[in-house]
C-alpha cells in the first residue's frame, strides 16, 4: 500500500486530480448504491407483510366464526337433546283424548266432540292433533286452555275458535285443535346411531 502512495506522490496535482475523478466515475457507475434497491426491497417486503396480515385477519376472521358456529351447534345440540328428551316416542290420538277427558273434568268444561286428525311429520317431531269442540264459561275455557297448553305432552292449541253457545245460555264454544307432540321416526333413528 506504501508503494501505491509514494507513487501517487510523484504524480503532479493535475494527474492525481483526474486519476481521483475517473476512480470517483468508476466508483459511483459501478459500485456506488444509492439505496434504491434496498429500497425496491423493503417495499416488496412491506407488499408481501400487508398481504400476509390480510391473510392472518382473514384466518381470524375464519376461526371466529368457526368458533361461533361451534358454541351455536353445540347449543342447538343440547337442545334437541333436551327437546328429545321431554318428547315422547310414541304417542297416539286415545293418549289425547284420554288427557283432553280428564283435562275436561278438571276445568269444568263438557266436551261435545273429539275427532282425532292426521299426524303431520316435520323434520324432528310428529304433530298429533285432535279437534276439539267444548262448552263451558269463559273461566272454564280459559282454565281448560291453560291446563292443555301446560301438559308436557300436548304444548298447542290451535286454530281456536269460540262462540256463544247454541243453547242460549250465558255459555261459551271453544273449538279448537289440541296438538301433542312425539319425536319423529326418522329423528329417533337418526338419534340412536352415532
Amino acid at each position: 500500500m506504501n508503494k501505491f502512495f509514494e507513487t501517487l506522490s510523484s504524480y503532479s496535482f493535475g494527474k492525481v486530480g483526474v486519476i481521483a475523478l475517473v476512480a470517483a466515475g468508476l466508483y459511483w457507475y459501478m459500485l456506488y448504491d444509492d439505496g434504491s434497491a434496498i429500497d425496491a426491497q423493503i417495499s416488496a417486503v412491506s407488499q408481501q407483510l400487508r398481504e400476509q396480515e390480510s391473510k392472518k385477519a382473514d384466518t381470524d376472521n375464519t376461526l371466529k366464526q368457526v368458533r361461533e358456529m361451534q358454541e351455536k351447534v353445540g347449543q342447538l345440540t343440547a337442545k334437541y337433546q333436551e327437546i328429545s328428551r321431554r318428547l315422547p316416542t310414541d304417542l297416539y290420538s286415545i293418549d289425547i283424548n284420554k288427557a283432553i277427558d280428564s283435562f275436561a273434568k278438571a276445568s269444568g268444561v263438557s266436551i261435545k266432540l273429539k275427532r282425532p286428525g292426521d299426524n303431520i311429520k316435520k323434520e324432528v317431531v310428529e304433530e298429533v292433533p285432535v279437534d276439539v269442540s267444548v262448552e263451558g264459561t269463559f273461566a272454564q275455557i280459559s282454565q281448560f286452555v291453560y291446563v292443555v297448553t301446560s301438559a308436557e305432552k300436548m304444548t298447542r292449541v290451535k286454530n281456536v275458535v269460540i262462540s256463544e253457545s247454541a243453547d242460549g245460555a250465558k255459555r261459551l264454544k271453544l273449538d279448537a285443535q289440541v296438538v301433542g307432540f312425539k319425536l319423529a321416526p326418522e329423528a329417533q333413528k337418526s338419534e340412536q346411531q352415532p
